[in-house]
């Protein structure tokens, strides 16, 4: 019997099948740049990444691949900007003759050394073990049908509906300033009361 979720068999990872230059199998490689980063062991962290720079082209751009998913898998809200971060790092990495290791180098240091969260992998993981087991589905609230949805157009809602409900946010900034918004609610409420709220012709339609 096999488990239900989860990577598949060895087999099936084309990078379970490549060595290194000094014969360390690459899945390994992955491995130990995932762990140690998150154990933040800086050292093996790099040199795993640099084992996996120095294997081959289609090598060391799974090790950009990693580092991307590890910004968000392991890192997380620790560092919110990691992403950004290791994304500017590969644009340079393929934009500077000569200076390539360095910047993986520089990303992996960044990943090893941030603050670690991995609730966003422990959230997207639960959320589709869930819905796969029928446990889970996402629920349509009431505010959600308004002027963008079918569903709200056919019940006769509006731009006023929209500003008063369907803009609402939740932990606002306390400087917010809604002078606009209301302004807003006031300029449609008038419109909605002279026109309805039945959308306007389509810009595609000919004339």
């Amino acid at each position: 019997m096999s488990r239900g979720y989860g990577p598949g068999h060895f087999s099936e990872d084309p990078y379970a099948q490549i060595v290194s230059p000094h014969g360390i199998p690459v899945d390994d490689l992955v491995s130990v740049l995932h762990k140690e980063i998150r154990r933040s062991n800086v050292d093996n962290a790099v040199l795993a990444a640099y084992e996996m720079y120095t294997t081959s082209p289609d090598v060391a751009r799974h090790l950009w691949r990693r580092l991307r998913i590890i910004a968000v898998e392991d890192i997380g809200m620790g560092l919110p900007l990691a992403p950004v971060l290791v994304d500017v790092l590969h644009r340079n990495f393929d934009a500077t003759p000569g200076g390539d290791w360095m910047m993986a180098c520089q990303a992996v240091r960044v990943l090893a050394g941030a603050a670690k969260d991995r609730t966003a992998s422990e959230h997207a993981d639960w959320v589709a073990t869930m819905v796969e087991r029928g446990e889970a589905l996402v629920r349509v609230p009431d505010y959600a049908h308004c002027v963008h949805t079918r569903a709200g157009q056919e019940q006769g809602r509006g731009l006023t509906q929209w500003w008063e409900h369907g803009a609402r946010v939740r932990d606002e900034s306390p400087e917010a300033d809604h002078r606009y918004r209301d302004e807003l609610i006031r300029l449609h409420r008038a419109d909605e009361a002279t026109h309805g709220t039945e959308p306007p012709p389509s810009r595609w339609t000919r004339a």
